[in-house]
């Protein structure tokens, strides 16, 4: 049986690196996301050669084609370099490596982050996808406002947000009132009171789409969050998803020890 044979596990498509589940990414492309994460966290010094091709075949059960593959996208990326005879090496300084932003996105916009917010879509009869009508407790074939912004940080793609309201809402907003504010503020401005907020956090991989604004790969690693938000009367009146890309933002929170009761447990507190 060929490398190439190997890797693939039944016809349903290709297995997913360390599992036995099924994934339509190919392999030279799952271990390129797997090694740029490792990068980006500092998993091999500088000055240190990174494993050898056959030494990543062997970690990760891949192909030495698909090794190959999976550096040559590195390289042209700039991540790492690769000497003839001496091994690769992690680039000293990646053209992306700034720090990332830490915290709650509106909140920092709130207190001064310069942002771009750029619109991308306006409509105030969207169909709404079914996780959006069932967290805002509408009929499943109901439509509303959908809203879509990419939000922009030193002229990068920081994040891509969709946020969806039912159709009563429709007359509190226009392209005209959208500006860089977090839209709650916009909806807030225009009298509703939102009381509380629930909210996710989640790791996704970029679709074509979102890859293609955030300016990432197919597949790469994305950070969701999605919230729900409920007025004073208890009632959703808010849904949004944003991604994130996680080489400019990570989520930060601040969480003290409660021992208070028989079982301790941590809370946030910011």
């Amino acid at each position: 049986m060929t490398d190439a044979l190997a890797e693939r596990g039944p016809v349903r498509g290709r297995r997913r690196i360390g599992s036995e589940v099924n994934t339509s990414l190919p392999v030279y492309h799952q271990l390129y996301i797997i090694l740029r994460q490792q990068i980006k966290d500092g998993a091999f010094a500088v000055d240190t050669p990174m494993p050898t091709e056959m030494g990543l075949c062997s970690r990760f059960k891949v192909s030495r084609v698909s090794v190959r593959r999976a550096l040559e996208m590195l390289e042209r990326e700039g991540l790492i370099i690769r000497k003839h005879g001496v091994g690769t090496y992690v680039a000293p300084d990646p053209a992306d490596s700034g720090k990332r932003i830490a915290g709650l996105m509106d909140n920092l916009i709130t207190l001064g982050l310069e942002t771009k917010a750029r619109l991308l879509k306006f409509e105030v009869d969207a169909p709404l996808p079914s996780f959006a009508s069932s967290a805002l407790g509408v009929e499943p074939d109901a439509a509303g406002v959908q809203i879509q912004r990419l939000r922009l940080y030193q002229n990068k793609p920081l994040s891509l947000t969709d946020i969806y309201l039912p159709a009563r809402l429709a007359g509190l907003l226009s392209p005209e009132k959208i500006d860089g504010r977090p839209i709650m503020q916009v909806l807030e401005a225009g009298g509703l009171k939102p009381l509380s907020a629930e909210q996710s956090l989640s790791a996704v991989t970029a679709d074509d789409h979102a890859a293609s604004l955030l300016e990432v790969p197919i597949g790469a690693p994305l950070i969701r969050l999605r919230r729900r938000v409920l007025d004073r009367d208890g009632s959703a009146f808010e849904f949004q998803q944003g991604l994130y890309n996680p080489d400019q933002y990570e989520y930060h929170m601040l969480l003290t020890r409660d021992n208070s009761s028989t079982r301790p447990q941590w809370r946030h507190i910011g």
